[in-house]
């Protein structure tokens, strides 16, 4: 329950909150347990858990289904701005922050509640949290503060991971309609496919190969770019150790990478070109040869795979071109795959009259749109 939350440490154990796409928190809490975390609460994107200080770089090198992960710092009643000045301003932040920090806060979540007007509420926060600090000149390393208020409900969060975690680094360029980075991996998580699985996965509309790369790319550490807390007092060292640690175990898992086989292909032959660009790029960010095949082909046109498969495409829809005629004959994949898996996604929640009765289907937001993960295994 959400009355567990406690931002004194317990046996060293923090509150933390992996932020993730509404509808998808359940891949976010598979990814975390895998890792042998406990995930104790969730609400619309948002999932509670427990973890060290020292686990932030851990979790932001290796989560891939969170767009963030941030410390709770504090959870408080906040219906007028004295009572958010008072709380923040008694909060344990000298334990995390340096003197000399410099404090940002950009990021505001406020729903139905008193204070509404997002400017003033920044400005009181980050006095309060000047305050607390005894002071700042702010030369020191950036610390970025989130605020989420809803239903006067306030939870003062601190962002460890700097740009979202969607920002791999591999993709320059997209095809139409992308996918974001978290959301493909999160359906590929929810898939339960394991890259040293021997059944192959197929993409049948990959555009510019988000999904297969993030399959490719699941269990890797994404060493190559930037956390927001590598530069923190109490976090330096550590990062320092945890990189260079995940630096060998990346060579280990490159090796048993080559067993796996994942196919993309699309219809569109200038997006497969993007997806090989991307690839490339993927391949140098991970420091790893990656195992996918693309192909410019129209999934009609697709020889038959006979052996058990994963079939995981971001299906056309919205602003994507040749919608209706598409989603007429997608049904002919359960001809070129006979023991496939299926893991579709699509906005039309009428999908099912033309593909079938999926066993399960989840409902989550996609730039905006509401979108469902059908899923027949």
């Amino acid at each position: 329950m959400l009355n567990e939350l406690n931002n004194v440490s317990n046996n060293g154990l923090f509150d933390f909150v992996a932020f993730c796409s509404s509808g998808l928190e359940g891949a976010v809490a598979l990814e975390l347990k895998k890792f042998g975390y406990k995930v104790y609460y969730s609400s619309s994107g948002r999932i509670f858990f427990k973890a060290r200080v020292e686990d932030i770089p851990f979790l932001n090198l290796y989560m891939k289904t969170a767009d963030r992960i941030s410390l709770l710092i504090k959870r408080f009643k906040a219906e007028t701005f004295d009572e958010l000045f008072d709380n923040v301003k008694s909060s344990n932040l000298s334990e995390l922050v340096e003197k000399n920090a410099k404090i940002v806060v950009d990021k505001l979540k406020i729903t139905n509640s008193k204070l509404s007007a997002t400017g003033a509420v920044a400005s009181v926060l980050k006095k309060a949290i000047v305050e607390n600090l005894g002071g700042t000149n702010e030369s020191g390393p950036v610390y970025s503060f989130v605020l989420v208020l809803k239903d006067d409900e306030a939870f003062l969060l601190l962002d460890t991971s700097g740009d979202a975690l969607s920002k791999r680094g591999y993709r320059l360029k997209t095809s139409k309609a992308p996918l974001r980075e978290t959301i493909a991996a999160a359906i590929v998580v929810l898939s339960r496919w394991d890259f040293e699985s021997s059944a192959p996965l197929f993409d049948t509309f990959c555009g510019s190969g988000t999904i297969p790369i993030e399959a490719a790319t699941l269990n890797l550490p994404n060493i190559s770019r930037r956390y927001i807390s590598e530069e923190w007092k109490i976090l330096k060292e550590h990062w320092e150790k945890v990189k260079k640690r995940s630096l060998g175990e990346l060579k280990q898992l490159s090796k048993k990478l080559t067993q796996a086989f994942i196919h993309g292909s699309d219809i569109d032959c200038q997006a497969i070109k993007v997806a090989q660009e991307n690839m490339k790029r993927a391949s140098q960010i991970f420091q790893t040869k990656l195992p996918i095949k693309f192909s410019c082909t129209d999934f009609r046109d697709l020889a038959t795979f006979n052996g058990k498969a994963w079939i995981i495409s971001n299906l056309p829809y919205g602003e994507r071109l040749d919608d209706k005629n598409v989603i007429e004959g997608v049904k002919i994949l359960r001809e070129k795959f006979p023991n496939g898996n299926f893991y579709l996604l699509h906005a039309d929640k009428d999908f099912e009259k033309l593909f079938g009765k999926a066993r399960k289907k989840i409902r989550f937001q996609n730039s905006g749109i509401w979108t469902y993960l059908f899923m027949y295994y």
